[in-house]
């Protein structure tokens, strides 16, 4: 079972190449058996999601990967398992989408005055309900403007360029908070993707800890066994339950497509023994 569970999925609600349907018959075709939609910073999937998993007979539960600060540190954390009609959620999601809209039309203002067509990239999303900087990365390219997703970022968007436009998100203990009052866990994302040194990574997850935080994601995709072996120690260490997620943005990205993760150590405690009777329905279905 530690290796059919995906907790870090993303479809068009937010940034995946995918619907929310299509995702559900992707990681199902690839042998996940149970699974969470977590887009950035909303619940708008979720619903159909659900609805196409039924059809397949995949289970999954509520998830979401919201948007947090830590010592001035973009910080993801994945809610697992919520409400997500329950008023701490959709004050959380409304709080994000306000901030994301007020800062891509400071990007594409800061974009137009460095000589790219910010305000025409940004108009090209106009359809959308939650456009994102890799939105705008693609459209960029779709434009001419850069050659591919990294060139966008390298040149417009990235740390540093005319396009990065930082956001004060709210804190891990809000965010965390947020989750919990909802009903769910909160789970660390990726903690290795973060550029911290070794005793900052260990201080971000007793802090995450402190907060109310509940899982740490031991498995996620394009990460090394090494990799997986720091944070499984990390998790250890400060009493957490392990999840696994393959952050599938694209499947035809083979490092981050759902069914093909590793196996989550035997040492630590799943997430999802929370939900392990709707996992064994699937398994037999």
């Amino acid at each position: 079972m530690r290796n059919k569970v995906d907790f870090h999925l993303h479809s068009t609600a937010s940034d995946g190449v995918l619907s929310p349907s299509a995702l559900a018959a992707c990681a199902h075709a690839s042998g996940v058996r149970l699974c969470a939609l977590t887009d950035h910073d909303t619940t708008a999937g979720l619903a159909e999601m659900a609805a196409a998993a039924t059809e397949l007979g995949l289970a999954t539960v509520s998830g979401i990967e919201l948007s947090s600060a830590w010592q001035g540190r973009d910080i993801h954390i994945v809610g697992l398992g919520f409400d997500a009609g329950h008023p701490a959620i959709q004050a959380a999601v409304e709080a994000r989408s306000a901030q994301r809209k007020a800062r891509m039309a400071t990007i594409a203002d800061r974009l137009d005055r460095a000589g790219a067509p910010g305000t025409e990239a940004m108009a090209r999303l106009q359809g959308l309900t939650h456009p994102t900087r890799t939105h705008l990365a693609r459209t960029l390219v779709d434009m001419g403007v850069a050659a591919d997703m990294p060139a966008a970022f390298a040149r417009w968007l990235g740390r540093g360029r005319a396009g990065h436009v930082r956001t004060e998100w709210p804190s891990i203990e809000a965010t965390v908070q947020s989750i919990t009052l909802g009903g769910g866990v909160a789970v660390l994302a990726h903690p290795l993707r973060y550029t911290l040194s070794a005793g900052q990574r260990r201080t971000l997850v007793s802090h995450f800890r402190s907060a109310g935080g509940t899982a740490l994601e031991i498995v996620t995709g394009g990460v090394a066994g090494h990799h997986i072996e720091t944070a499984l120690g990390l998790a250890l260490r400060n009493g957490l339950e392990g999840s696994s997620g393959s952050d599938c943005h694209d499947p035809a990205l083979p490092w981050h497509r759902p069914g093909r993760l590793a196996t989550l150590p035997e040492a630590v405690v799943p997430v999802w023994h929370r939900w392990g009777a709707t996992l064994h329905a699937a398994l037999e279905i």
